[in-house]
């Protein structure tokens, strides 16, 4: 299979997962390569197709694949991919914003965590691509790149100066890395900021935040690296079993009334729950196979 063949069939989205170009594409890494950052660099200029053109595909499959090359030259691409507009970037990553950023991110990190750090601290930027860059800091803890004390101490100063002072998913984010990682020394910053309504307890219960800082910190650790899941090894799995390539045949399963009423973000502060608690973690019970906190429960 040639690369212009394979190009061709990454560029658009035709119903099914493209396999057999996919592992071309990776057994073919080193001649590849220039065509996926070239596709990158034209789609963070905001010139990978018009408004009138049908999106391309290739940028997603190209962050995923040079996510698993480890390709570091990508990381300022993909960081400046994390600036485009929400609908320009969602229209060309789609849920990749919340479920696969964080861990693409960490996968092509370049040692420099400063572009990650600017998309957190920009307020203009999509919240939850900001959440996105937080999760990517605990993701690069996990794997031994980067200090647990050095995004801790990090974390300290967004909660205590560097985030503007308005309740959003980056509070929620960062709250809950901050607890994966069993930051103690945080849990008076947590618990302040629940009392200004910066975090919504939708999102993590303040009783949650106490009892994980009440267990043993390697337990805590532990749990939190295997549910991050790590870096991106093998694309292929990660994308076959998506939904855009097998549509559903029946119509998606409808959310539960009670958990329909607290689908909405509450309002900031008041603390009122109208529905069961659904851990952050666990399934999300309309149906869609995510866990909650990526699901109804933004």
């Amino acid at each position: 299979m040639e690369i212009d063949s394979i190009l061709k069939e990454l560029d658009q989205n035709r119903g099914y997962f493209p396999r057999e170009a996919i592992e071309e594409a990776i057994r073919r890494r080193e001649e590849i390569t220039p065509h996926l950052m070239r596709a990158l660099q034209e789609a963070a200029e905001g010139s990978a197709g018009s408004k009138d053109e049908e999106a391309s595909f290739l940028p997603l499959y190209a962050i995923f694949l040079l996510a698993q090359f480890r390709e570091r030259r990508a990381y300022p691409l993909i960081m400046e991919l994390c600036k485009l507009p929400r609908d320009s970037l969602g229209g060309l990553v789609g849920d990749t914003i919340t479920e696969g950023l964080p861990r693409i991110i960490a996968s092509v990190f370049d040692g420099d965590t400063a572009p990650i750090k600017s998309v957190i601290e920009t307020s203009s930027i999509d919240e939850y691509v900001r959440g996105s860059a937080i999760r990517s800091l605990s993701i690069l803890v996990h794997g031994g790149v980067i200090e647990r004390e050095e995004v801790i101490a990090y974390f300290t100063e967004l909660f205590r100066t560097r985030l503007e002072r308005e309740p959003s998913h980056v509070w929620d984010e960062l709250a809950s890395e901050a607890v994966d990682l069993y930051a103690k020394t945080l849990a008076d910053d947590i618990r302040g900021a629940y009392e200004k309504g910066l975090l919504w307890p939708g999102y993590m219960q303040p009783e949650e935040v106490e009892e994980v800082f009440a267990r043993q910190e390697e337990a805590v650790l532990a749990r939190s690296k295997k549910r991050h899941k790590g870096l991106i090894d093998d694309v292929v799995e990660e994308m076959h079993w998506w939904a855009c390539f097998s549509p559903r045949k029946g119509p998606r399963p409808k959310l539960a009334e009670p958990f329909r009423a607290a689908a909405g973000r509450q309002e900031a502060g008041t603390g009122v729950r109208s529905a069961p608690k659904v851990g952050r973690n666990a399934p999300c019970p309309c149906g869609s196979g995510k866990k909650y906190k990526r699901c109804c429960g933004r």
